[in-house]
């Protein structure tokens, strides 16, 4: 019995179309929009170059990409610079030391021409210092193309009270990627000489070190009001947290404290007897349950 010209196509199509999902079950759109959005970040799919994928598994795949990062630098005031932050979105900052932590990990202490040291006025933060600061975040050993500077601030912005510059970086890095009912994720980074790691959960991670940071930095703010109504006799009565810092700041409050680690300003509300602190938390909106909150209430 012959089979129709109709049957024939359509067992010809399905073949052709499984033969395809196995050899390219996963896109480079589709690994640029994981890696994009890996960790809780939003990258400019622009900002990712993806390279050669390999299928590993029908479900899991590696790849390496070239991502366009931009680093937040602060010159301490022993000279050196220092990195800071990380552009993790439209208008979003990351703290590193936070990421750092949630990873299990520690930030680089090498500094990176260290001759600028005790010198009296700033110094322009220079490419070649740059790369090697992203350099030692990353465990990539230079000379090496998997750090590339593309290009610095000529104005410093201001971080905190100290000199802060801007850069544009290029960073090569490996990625393993798996699918699971909500799509294709990356599950584990590696960078220069680092072994792989886990970063499947890693932005719940990070909100919880972000609590317990805000935690700390809100208690050392309550502690300084109330060593600043000791010696006044009451707290300072303002609605804006930039009022209160200015109070604070530097007899009762050694570091400034603006921004909590989701890069909100903190919120501070005091009367005479009595004050709250707050930090909009995770979905920076203020009077939420997820926010951060320390009151104070004296006779």
């Amino acid at each position: 019995m012959k089979r129709s010209v109709a049957s024939t196509l359509f067992a010809l199509s399905f073949l052709v179309l499984s033969v395809t999902q196995a050899r390219a079950d996963l896109s480079q759109k589709q690994a640029r929009k994981a890696i994009a959005t890996f960790a809780g970040w939003s990258l400019p799919n622009s900002a990712v170059r993806v390279g050669k994928i390999v299928m590993t598994s029908k479900t899991a795949a590696e790849t390496n990409a070239e991502l366009e990062m931009v680093f937040r630098f602060s010159q301490q005031p022993e000279g050196y610079w220092r990195l800071m932050e990380v552009r993790a979105g439209q208008d979003r900052w990351e703290r590193l030391d936070v990421w750092a932590q949630a990873a299990n990990a520690s930030l680089p202490s090498e500094h990176c021409d260290f001759a600028n040291q005790f010198l009296k006025t700033p110094i322009d933060l220079t490419p070649r210092q740059a790369r090697c600061l992203v350099a030692n975040l990353f465990g990539v050993t230079l000379p090496s193309d998997a750090v590339r500077i593309k290009e610095i601030s000529s104005l410093g912005l201001p971080l905190g009270s100290e000199p802060s510059a801007i850069a544009v970086a290029l960073v090569r890095g490996d990625f393993r990627l798996g699918r699971d009912r909500n799509g294709w994720q990356v599950a584990e980074f590696k960078s220069g000489d680092r072994n792989w790691t886990n970063v499947t959960g890693l932005s719940v991670q990070v909100d919880q070190v972000k609590r317990s940071v805000t935690s700390s930095e809100m208690d050392v703010m309550a502690k300084a009001l109330d060593a600043f109504r000791r010696d006044r006799g009451t707290f300072v009565i303002s609605d804006k947290q930039s009022v209160l810092i200015d109070h604070l700041s530097p007899h009762y409050l050694e570091r400034v404290i603006r921004l909590d680690p989701w890069n909100r300003p903190y919120e501070y509300e005091g009367e005479q007897n009595h004050f709250s602190l707050r930090s909009s938390g995770p979905d920076r909106k203020s009077g939420t349950s997820d926010d951060v909150l320390i009151q104070r209430i004296d006779s």
